[in-house]
């Protein structure tokens, strides 16, 4: 688990072209010296427009910025295969948080699923006066299956004394759907050119 936030910086700063069809994928590697293999999306928003604690040059209002984004990815490390999803989310306050089954969602039709959240210490980024944080969700297989068939409507983040809720429209939902097939579909069109 100690590894999965270098990982997510490591897909935010070295993200290589798409290799397969789907537009979505950013990075497919393998690392030379342990054949550890990570497969991730481009970032998706999620959520609404915010306003920041910045002020805007105009002085008019304040400016916005995306409440989250996300990033859907697969790692495999010592025999272990994982599917993760990564959020990405701005907050006005510094919330404290825990390793544990703190991020719900909530499928439009069908369960609310519980993930096991990595998260980081909150960041405070001086260009919008705010906290950001980033939650590594690890996605059991079974949940792979109910992301990849159905359409999440809402993202639940349960910090220790404030709960977050993001929003998705239509075109998120099916953004975050999108990202789990074309993850799947890397991982389909690799093992088939692996000759036994």
């Amino acid at each position: 688990m100690k590894y999965l936030f270098p990982l997510f910086l490591l897909l935010l700063t070295a993200a290589a072209p798409a290799l397969a069809q789907c537009k979505l994928i950013a990075f497919d590697k393998v690392d030379e010296f342990d054949s550890t293999r990570v497969i991730a999306t481009k970032p998706f928003n999620l959520g609404v427009l915010v306003p920041s604690g910045n002020l805007a040059e105009n002085l008019d209002g304040k400016q916005l910025v995306e409440e989250a984004k996300a990033i859907f990815s697969f790692g495999n490390e010592n025999n272990i295969r994982s599917f993760f999803l990564t959020l990405a989310v701005v907050e006005r306050k510094f919330y404290m948080i825990e390793p544990e089954y703190n991020v719900y969602l909530k499928l439009t039709e069908g369960p609310i699923i519980k993930l096991l959240n990595v998260p980081s210490e909150g960041e405070f980024d001086r260009k919008i006066l705010m906290w950001k944080y980033v939650h590594t969700c690890v996605v059991p297989l079974e949940y792979f299956h109910a992301l990849r068939n159905g359409l999440v409507e809402k993202i639940r983040i349960e910090y220790n004394d404030y709960k977050q809720t993001l929003v998705l429209d239509d075109k998120q939902a099916k953004a975050l759907q999108d990202a789990v097939r074309c993850v799947e579909e890397r991982l389909n069109t690799t093992a088939k050119n692996v000759k036994p």
